[in-house]
């Protein structure tokens, strides 16, 4: 048991970490309330330092339950992101909770129910059973159960509940998720439904850590695979903010792991719905609403690779609309130079998709050689040896001719010797 003058002091430290609300101001302009926060902001360093020793003076063996999830409830919501963490709260709030990266079921159960679970419960989820975690058939409600969820949303004003949620879902053991699941899904799917795309990025971030350890057997029995793909397909649908590109490129990268996880290897069902995710998704959505958006482009492109992986020859279906995308990003482009990094991922995913495809690459070997070469004649044309981005861009297009070369060895005979009659020298170095 710990002292009664410890409680004290511990309650005095949990009150004075209890984070502003006008933090959940987004666009708060007020400079006599950002003064105030700023002054919050270097204070709680200090504040976390002098927790930091109280804890470890008590031993949290020593700890009760409720003890303990007081303590990572008032702790938990500075390791991650948000304007009101600096990086010293960050890593004082680390070691803290490293006194905690074991908790029992008893203490997750407390910091569930007593910390996490009123924060979200004015605003239910209407396609969840709040009771057991479950996916209901029909929308608890009625047709305006999802207008009601998104009105007088009082857990936004709890700044930081997405990173105790966080950190609630890398803590718990893979064989205890069933036990916690009905106490944890709610405030996960209501951060990720949100219709705000920073609360959205956040519960796909935390869906992204979810889908690491949570077991396969609990999201199908529960049918929250469905529920999961459905939400996170509607992510694919925000392109106007500035979370947009990392939304894109989580929701993508969850997406992938929970069909992964959730289905059969080589199964039909797989397999749809990897021609979902890369037809409707980032084919239909992304790409032909963001063509004048490179940044959303760019993060699109970065997780295309173990997209075109995962469906294999599969991606022979979608060559019309792959191929001319990832080359088109390669034709040098007058007074407005394409940025190095979209094209150093469109080759990448070339690449891949040369290798997986190689059976019907034929077809495109031209198209791909041309955009390569042009590609290629700019970089030679406008060197710049100290820049590293340019030098990885000339191996990845030698690379692309060198999987070229093995999907389609006709090149080497043909078009490869129609570029040596053009410039030798130029085209040598590229092909060789």
């Amino acid at each position: 048991m710990v002292e009664p003058t410890f409680l004290t002091r511990l309650s005095s430290f949990i009150s004075s970490l209890r984070i502003p609300e006008e933090y959940s101001d987004q666009e708060l302009s007020d400079a006599a309330i950002i003064s105030k926060l700023n002054a919050w902001k270097d204070n709680t360093s200090r504040v976390l330092d002098d927790f930091r020793d109280l804890i470890k003076q008590a031993k949290p063996d020593g700890l009760s339950s409720q003890e303990s999830a007081n303590i990572i409830a008032a702790t938990a919501v500075f390791d991650g992101q948000g304007p009101w963490i600096d990086p010293q709260a960050r890593t004082l709030s680390r070691e803290i909770l490293a006194e905690f990266s074991e908790p029992d079921v008893s203490t997750l159960t407390h910091l569930l129910s007593q910390h996490v679970k009123p924060l979200f419960q004015s605003n239910p989820h209407p396609s969840l059973d709040l009771s057991s975690g479950r996916t209901l058939r029909r929308p608890a409600g009625g047709p305006m159960a999802t207008q009601d969820f998104f009105e007088s949303q009082v857990w936004k004003k709890n700044v930081g509940a997405s990173n105790l949620v966080a950190w609630c879902v890398k803590h718990i053991k893979s064989e205890d998720y069933d036990r916690l699941w009905y106490l944890l899904i709610p405030p996960v799917m209501t951060l990720l439904d949100d219709y705000q795309a920073h609360y959205k990025l956040q519960g796909v971030q935390v869906v992204l850590e979810l889908l690491k350890r949570a077991p396969k057997e609990v999201l199908k029995r529960t049918g929250l695979d469905g529920l999961l793909r459905t939400s996170l397909n509607t992510c694919l649908g925000q392109l106007e903010s500035p979370e947009t590109p990392a939304l894109i490129r989580g929701a993508i990268e969850a997406t992938l792991s929970l069909i992964l996880l959730t289905t059969t290897p080589s199964s039909v069902q797989q397999f749809d719905q990897l021609c979902i995710l890369l037809g409707e998704g980032l084919i239909g959505t992304v790409w032909l609403y963001s063509s004048e958006k490179p940044d959303v482009i760019l993060a699109s492109l970065e997780v295309l690779p173990p997209l075109v992986d995962a469906l294999g020859l599969g991606c022979t279906r979608y060559l019309k609309a792959l191929i001319p995308q990832l080359v088109h990003l390669l034709y040098p482009v007058p007074l407005r130079p394409t940025p190095v990094e979209l094209q150093t991922n469109s080759i990448r995913a070339l690449i891949r998709i040369i290798n997986q495809c190689s059976p019907r690459i034929g077809t495109w070997k031209g198209t791909i050689l041309d955009g390569v070469g042009r590609c290629w004649v700019n970089a030679m044309e406008n060197p710049s040896p100290e820049d590293r981005s340019q030098r990885e861009l000339k191996r990845l297009l030698q690379d692309a001719c060198q999987a070229l070369k093995k999907a389609c060895p006709s090149v080497i005979e043909e078009e490869y010797q129609e570029l040596f009659r053009l410039n030798h020298v130029l085209f040598q170095e590229l092909v060789s």
